[in-house]
């Protein structure tokens, strides 16, 4: 029965019907009226109208003809990944300077472009600047993702490495500025859901994905039943201020392999006590198998065996930040629209 069948306004039952479309394309990659049909459970004459739809716009390609089997060869749709773009930028540190690495992906997440751009400082006008640069280069651009260390409350950043960002609204200033949708994420939060979708965890997985950087105390990003979790104020996650008596930063510990794996064993223990996830995951440039063994022993004699988290070493921060952005900003572009009875 077709949803057009189901009472409503007839111009969201619509998008309802397109939507259903759509997502059917991207799962499949390529499929007929016909099996989009069986599909969705909408009828030929109303997925042909989707079709049309959608091709006008070009969201949706033609992809040939089915091979023949003795009846009349059908035509192909396929779903076109390059229909809208998202630009993803975040600041990092080379050799001391400062850089805006800028991505601009399609919705299938593959990068079409990329660059990096040494700035004097991170703020409104060099994020602007990049922005409008690459807006110029790729009109597509639907989304923007900026990532940043720190936190949004309020409307406003109240924790930020870039001094220049605090008390700013960061997100409303370029949502305004260029009427589209914009996502902030702090490093390690993008990272966990990097890390989760690049692994494919299950749906209702927990996860706590604990950084630490070489010069400053660590982070963790909590993924918790499939979503990320920041608390009432965006402070969760902020490990550093958790009173273990660990100097943190400090060159001596990184210096000492017992020490440092009893910091990290500590740290792990009191998350897994309080949040009791299926996996701790570690990431440091410093960090090897070895002390991957050492902290799991550690933990394991502090933690009963139900409690026990996998505790894994990830190899490619950088891969789990920008796929983590990725995913968020390019979230901002799917439509969520159904009906429910």
């Amino acid at each position: 029965m077709d949803v057009e069948n189901i009472g409503g306004n007839a111009i969201v039952i619509k998008e309802v019907n397109i939507n259903l479309v759509r997502k059917v394309l991207k799962e499949k990659k390529q499929a007929t009226k016909r099996q989009i049909a069986e599909i969705t459970g909408l009828s030929i004459v109303t997925v042909g109208t989707m079709l049309q739809h959608l091709a006008g716009q070009n969201e949706v390609l033609e992809a040939g003809l089915t091979s023949s089997r003795g009846g009349r060869p059908a035509q192909q749709y396929i779903y076109n990944e390059d229909y809208a773009l998202a630009l993803i930028l975040f600041p990092h540190e080379r050799d001391g300077d400062i850089f805006i690495h800028s991505s601009v992906v399609n919705l299938s997440g593959s990068c079409v472009y990329e660059t990096d751009v040494k700035v004097e400082k991170v703020n409104l006008l060099s994020l602007e600047q990049i922005i409008d640069t690459s807006l110029a280069g790729h009109p597509s651009i639907q989304a923007i993702g900026l990532g940043l260390p720190g936190a949004e409350y309020d409307g406003k950043m109240v924790v930020s490495d870039y001094e220049a960002l605090l008390g700013i609204s960061v997100t409303e200033h370029f949502r305004l500025r260029y009427h589209k949708p914009v996502v902030i994420e702090n490093d390690v939060n993008a990272a966990v859901i990097g890390f989760c979708n690049r692994t494919q965890v299950e749906a209702d997985s927990s996860i706590v994905y604990l950084y630490f950087p070489e010069r400053f105390p660590p982070g963790a990003g909590i993924f918790i039943n499939g979503k990320l979790y920041k608390g009432k104020r965006s402070f969760a996650g902020e490990v550093a201020h958790m009173p273990l008596g660990i100097p943190w930063g400090e060159d001596s510990l990184l210096a000492s392999f017992e020490r440092l794996c009893e910091a990290i064993g500590k740290l792990t223990v009191a998350v897994s006590s309080v949040l009791n996830p299926d996996a701790v995951v570690l990431y440091g440039s410093f960090l090897r198998p070895e002390h991957l063994n050492a902290i799991t022993k550690l933990c394991g004699t502090q933690l009963p065996p139900s409690a026990m988290p996998r505790v894994i070493l990830s190899k490619d921060f950088a891969a789990d930040y920008v796929k983590g952005m990725i995913v968020q900003t390019l979230s901002t572009l799917e439509p969520n629209l159904q009906l429910t009875k």
